[in-house]
């Protein structure tokens, strides 16, 4: 067991967010005789998934929601049915995302040439297709 502030520490998050997430019931510390919390084995594990989470871009209710289902009630066939597509969507939103960051630091890496005296024309015509393909592929105009 441990306390607050060791699992913030541990963690490098704020007390405050253990805290906030034990509010939106995400995770469930005991309290001691002194009713400071007492986090356990099993609620830093949880801790460590729901950041995890947190860092792929999952909302809050999504979250609560895998939590809820995946972490603290038995698991049928169905429930394994629909966690698989959940998160294969979620995997596929990451790596599109993937992409997208791929074709940024592309750019990026390419920008210096670009912006030098002598700009190269062929690197600034491959960064503009890759501009216009990102910004078409987000929707934007």
């Amino acid at each position: 067991m441990m306390r607050g502030h060791e699992l913030s520490k541990l963690l490098g998050v704020p007390v405050s967010t253990l805290h906030y997430y034990e509010k939106k019931g995400l995770i469930q510390p005991k309290r001691g005789e002194n009713q400071y919390r007492e986090y356990s084995a099993q609620d830093t594990k949880i801790m460590k998934y729901i950041l995890i989470l947190k860092e792929a871009g999952f909302s809050l209710a999504e979250i609560s929601e895998v939590m809820h289902r995946y972490f603290r009630q038995p698991h049928s066939a169905d429930c394994q049915a629909e966690a698989q597509i959940f998160f294969h969507a979620k995997i596929h939103e990451l790596q599109q995302k993937i992409e997208q960051y791929q074709t940024i630091i592309t750019i990026l890496e390419d920008l210096p040439v670009m912006l030098g005296e002598e700009p190269l024309t062929k690197i600034q015509e491959k960064n503009d297709v890759l501009v216009d393909t990102f910004f078409n592929q987000k929707g934007w105009k």
